[in-house]
């Protein structure tokens, strides 16, 4: 029985997993004459990447900017485009170049609208380690400028609710002083949302990964996208980092608004390689997936430009778990779930402690025990990832680690850490102590939930959601009797938890790079100190 019953977790963590995999899914490319196609956008970037032409390359700046005034006047009429020019001595002291936005206007009934930011400038001059200059902006941010362009394509001859701003913006890379200068401009006082178009990579999900402070109403807005792919981590995360893009001068003037990026293939961000050869069309209409039907929400629905229609007094917490299936809610909804989920903790202990099947101090010991194995991940995470920066010959940054061909290295890892942390539980956790174990991880899950749904509620659903299957399972386990139903219980933990983290930590890891190591595994043992244990009582099970 014990060995079929390891055959069937073993398949179960499989499936899991594999079905995990599916869930940063990016669509097929569509050549499509009545909807986004990636076709015809990439056919912008092959005449946008012909060289580099940032703000230093002057002729190739100025090929590139023709070509959009002209495709933009050719979809939308000569007199809805404008040329807004700024003297260098106007922008900033320090610059020796002018700034050269191009703003189009896609009118509407109302002028109040939604404005849609890409930049036009390459990477020209080296940046952060690793970062050689001289792009050929094809991704960063051909990608961005060539869905504008495929927006003034789809709407250049509707007839419109709201309008449409469609804002290229010059000298991103060098200091956001294009979008500067524009949030300065009149044109903004009837700018009600914005959405930004980046990219630090070139292929993989477009991710919608920041959003403006009190995000809950911009979140319910933004679940009218189409393969919604976003986790209210980075949007909490990003907010305290350093990081900046035109989107930073938007939001500082007030805006509400969403920021998109691709982030698989830093070794192609700000370097040559950036080239047209190596764009993804299945990113590029992914980006169109999501962004078009957020454009055609807002500018058919008079109600968007209503005085404060996407404004907020709170956040929302979100997740992507599944194509398609977007889960978000309030960050007071996520307080008062992880209140019930304690109090329906402590209710099963006192009742397993009456049985005399638990002893409550035994889930405390359990308890301290996954935080010292989460200490030790950390330094482990640490001394690996320093390693790593050292045969690299690169400077470890915990952010900003940036190496090629660390993916599998980082996988074997991850893994193996998994691997270990089953070992630890089966030599030396006891049949009779996997419940307690698995509610310490619960306990340990409930309390950092509690502790980031109050100075951090983006990432509160990393612990909440691992915690709350995880009690369910139990629940199921202890006081149903029928076999097969406690075994789907604690068989759904494991697929729920894989649904979540795998595709998470995978998108950290493109994040933060493999210097990002110590929080990678720091969640994946915090997490897996719930599954695991399940995976043990299944084993194990009569």
């Amino acid at each position: 029985m014990k060995r079929a019953n390891g055959l069937i977790v073993l398949l179960v963590v499989l499936v899991s997993f594999c079905l995990s995999t599916f869930v940063l899914y990016t669509p097929i490319p569509e050549h499509l004459e009545t909807g986004f196609s990636a076709v015809a956008a990439a056919g912008h970037i092959a005449e946008i990447a012909r060289e580099p032409h940032s703000v230093f390359d002057r002729a190739a700046h100025e090929t590139v900017r023709q070509y959009l005034i002209e495709q933009f006047e050719g979809y939308i009429g000569v007199g809805s485009v404008t040329e807004m020019d700024y003297a260098a001595a106007d922008v900033d002291p320090g610059i020796d170049y002018d700034v050269q936005n191009l703003l189009a206007v896609i009118p509407g009934d109302s002028p109040k609208g939604i404005l849609i930011v890409a930049h036009y400038d390459s990477r020209g001059h080296i940046g952060r380690y690793g970062e050689l200059g001289h792009s050929y902006g094809a991704a960063d941010d051909g990608y961005g400028i060539a869905v504008l362009l495929e927006i003034a394509r789809l709407y250049g001859e509707r007839d419109l609710a709201n309008t449409i701003y469609l804002l290229a913006t010059d000298a991103e890379e060098t200091g956001l002083y294009g979008a500067r200068m524009a949030a300065q401009e009149d044109f903004m006082d009837d700018v009600e949302f914005v959405i930004n178009i980046e990219a630090r990579g070139v292929d993989g999900a477009a991710y919608m990964f920041e959003t403006s402070g009190d995000n809950a109403a911009v979140i319910d807005f933004y679940r009218n996208a189409e393969l919604p792919v976003s986790y209210s981590i980075a949007t909490a995360v990003y907010a305290v980092m350093p990081n900046m893009t035109d989107f930073t001068e938007f939001t500082a003037i007030g805006l509400t608004g969403v920021n998109f990026a691709v982030l698989k293939g830093l070794y192609y961000y700000h370097t040559p390689n950036d080239e047209y050869i190596h764009i993804d069309l299945s990113s590029i209409q992914h980006y169109g997936a999501q962004i078009v039907p957020l454009v055609e929400e807002f500018v058919t629905d008079p109600a968007y430009v209503a005085a404060g229609a996407l404004d907020s007094d709170q956040d929302a917490v979100f997740f992507t778990i599944f194509p398609n299936w977007f889960v978000s809610y309030t960050e007071t909804a996520g307080l008062v779930m992880t209140v019930v989920c304690f109090a329906l903790l402590a209710l099963f202990v006192a009742l397993q402690a009456r049985k005399k099947e638990l002893k409550p101090l035994l889930v405390l010991k359990s308890a301290g025990l996954v935080l010292a194995v989460v200490a030790l991940a950390a330094l482990a995470g640490l001394l690996i990832g320093s390693v790593f920066a050292f045969f690299g010959k690169v400077p470890y940054s915990l952010t900003y680690t940036r190496m090629e061909g660390t993916d599998l290295p980082t996988f074997v890892i991850l893994a193996g850490c998994v691997f270990d942390l089953y070992l630890l539980l089966k030599l030396f956790v006891r049949r009779e102590q996997n419940v307690a174990m698995m509610l310490g991880g619960i306990l340990v899950n409930l309390v950092l939930a509690l502790l980031t749904g109050i100075v951090l509620s983006g990432a509160s659903f990393l612990f909440f959601v691992p915690a709350a299957v995880g009690l369910v399972s139990l629940y199921v386990h202890a006081f149903v009797k029928n076999r097969v139903v406690r075994h789907v219980a604690l068989g759904q933990n494991i697929l729920w938890n894989m649904l979540l983290i795998v595709p998470l930590l995978y998108s950290l890891y493109l994040a933060l790079t493999v210097g990002g190591l110590p929080a990678l595994l720091v969640i994946l043992v915090i997490d897996a100190s719930v599954w695991l244990p399940a995976t043990r009582i299944l084993v194990t099970a009569d």
